[in-house]
């Protein structure tokens, strides 16, 4: 299991073109929500509803304003891909020094952020990283002497485990087997939330005052 760090986000060039322009939807430059609830509304009257409408509008907002994906050897042309070796999905970097030797696709992501969930602080160097992330990485330096290598990063915040292709379908076969019985907590979880209440702010300060002054009695007793 490697720890992933982030790397500084590349500026296209003219002489350098990095990175595909895709434009960023404001909140305030176009309403999708209202958009999509009225869309609906006309074209899809019988599935229509409120809440699905924010979602999809949501969904749609969030995958628009994801970074600018980087290009693809492909995409550079038989030129770079004869002068790196690249296979046509490699969207890495090679020119850049801190470029990786490997061949990789780039990451799929959630667009849920580790911050969102993890209130434990102990990804907190990486709570701007997606949720989850999965890539193809081909490792193939000196591949004379070493051989060649097909793996799938599978990223976890700050974590990142690499894993065969084998590995990776029975990872895939254990997620899709967990959201089932992932569902089926969350439905529970609803159930039960239905008694929760929040608290009272005056008795929860009392509450801290009277634990503060009892650890300090006993503290007091300790010299």
């Amino acid at each position: 299991m490697r720890h992933l760090t982030t790397s500084p986000t590349h500026t296209a060039t003219a002489d350098d073109p990095q990175t595909e322009v895709r434009p960023r939807i404001e909140g305030d430059t176009l309403d999708l929500t209202a958009a999509v609830d009225q869309a609906m509304r006309k074209t899809l009257p019988t599935e229509y509803t409120p809440e699905l409408a924010a979602q999809i509008a949501a969904d749609t907002e969030a995958r628009l304003n994801q970074p600018a994906r980087p290009l693809t050897a492909a995409q550079r042309g038989d030129e770079w891909m004869n002068r790196w070796g690249c296979p046509g999905f490699c969207v890495e970097a090679h020119g850049d020094p801190m470029a990786s030797e490997a061949h990789s696709t780039a990451p799929v992501e959630t667009p849920l952020r580790v911050s969102e969930l993890d209130h434990s602080g102990y990804s907190s160097n990486g709570e701007d990283l997606p949720w989850m992330t999965a890539q193809v990485v081909v490792v193939n330096e000196k591949a004379q002497a070493y051989g060649r290598a097909t793996q799938i990063w599978l990223g976890y915040g700050v974590h990142l485990a690499e894993m065969t292709p084998a590995q990776g379908r029975a990872a895939l076969d254990e997620l899709r087997a967990f959201t089932v019985r992932l569902a089926a907590v969350v439905d529970l979880a609803e159930q039960v939330a239905a008694d929760d209440f929040p608290g009272d702010p005056e008795v929860a300060r009392l509450d801290t005052e009277a634990t503060e002054k009892r650890i300090a009695g006993v503290s007091k007793r300790r010299r």
